[in-house]
């Protein structure tokens, strides 16, 4: 008897009087990968509880229906069809040369498509003649699938990352203030009003962040004692990031405003914010009260108005400002994806 070692470690006996394989049946089941073997016709002579469950059936043994390899159909990693007799499989018996980690696509009866990483040992006598070959495969979906994400992630990461440092860079150059450190002041309530709407999508795993908690952790530093000094009711609205970054900027702009010169710079006034949904997308209103009246209205834009428009007009929004004597009332209208 002849005994021929092949890439796994697995013996293949060779027969003089009855050419044939002989397989260690608990060997096949105790191997750690997926395995099969086939003989120089690429008949299957024998496969391990990994290979059927990658493969998704269980062929039967020495079909000629059933040769080079039992799963199902196969495609290349372009996506075009690969056919059984054109297989690695098919190429080891046919040239001798052993394949390493080589992709293949496999579909399974029902449908659902996995890749498989293939490593193919010729079998060889003494003569050098190939009489079958064996082939240990491994799983890796999953693997790929991670890599893949990783690769977007690090895109999406690029991507948000330029879109954050594009939103500081316009947020500095639309900041103007009398002196240096009104200057820094203002600059770092814009960014840290950034920061606080970035945690939320943090949290949301870059879904966005949902509009009662961007308002409220806006307007916390504001509420006071009085519960009722700052109101905010609407319904659940997850915002996309460009729209949830403009809409924290806006809230802020009106806070630190309304703290300065509005309702929230004395003891007794109050603040509402309200949205709804509408045909034309999200319509959110600020709106004063009790504070300081309105004796005369602005003629000028503020740079806070500025940055709100900037950024709001953007998005293909609208902001609209009406200074009553009781206080200012805001209306942001914005189209939602």
């Amino acid at each position: 008897m002849e005994a021929v070692a092949n890439a796994a470690g697995v013996i293949v006996d060779l027969r003089g009087e009855e050419p044939g394989f002989a397989f260690p049946g608990h060997l096949f089941e105790q191997l750690p990968f997926a395995v099969y073997v086939c003989d120089c016709d690429g008949l299957v002579l024998r496969y391990n509880r990994r290979a059927a469950e990658l493969w998704g059936r269980s062929p039967k043994l020495g079909d000629p229906n059933e040769r080079f390899c039992g799963s199902y159909r196969m495609f290349r990693p372009d996506g075009s069809l690969l056919p059984h007799h054109q297989c690695p499989m098919a190429d080891v018996l046919r040239t001798g040369i052993s394949v390493r980690q080589q992709e293949v696509h496999i579909e399974r009866p029902d449908g659902l498509r996995g890749i498989a990483l293939v490593d193919i040992e010729p079998i060889k006598d003494n003569g050098g003649n190939v009489v079958g070959a064996v082939n240990c495969f491994q799983d890796i979906t999953e693997r790929k699938r991670s890599e893949a994400q990783i690769v977007n992630l690090a895109r999406e990461a690029e991507h948000r990352t330029k879109n954050i440092l594009s939103t500081v860079l316009a947020t500095v150059r639309l900041s103007r203030a009398d002196t240096s450190g009104d200057l820094k002041q203002l600059i770092e309530g814009r960014i840290e009003a950034l920061a606080k709407v970035h945690t939320l999508f943090v949290e949301s795993r870059w879904a966005g962040a949902e509009l009662h908690r961007l308002a409220a952790q806006e307007l916390t530093a504001y509420s006071g004692e009085k519960e009722a000094r700052v109101r905010i009711e609407g319904p659940a609205i997850m915002l996309e990031p460009s729209t949830a970054q403009a809409t924290a900027i806006s809230l802020h702009e009106l806070a630190t405003n309304a703290a300065k010169y509005g309702s929230l710079s004395g003891p007794d006034g109050h603040v509402e914010i309200s949205w709804s949904l509408t045909t034309e997308g999200l319509r959110l209103r600020w709106i004063e009260s009790g504070g300081p009246p309105v004796i005369t209205p602005p003629m000028h834009c503020g740079f806070g108005t500025r940055v709100m428009e900037n950024m709001i007009g953007q998005l293909k929004g609208e902001v609209r400002f009406d200074w009553r004597d009781q206080g200012l009332t805001c209306e942001i209208t914005l189209p939602l994806a």
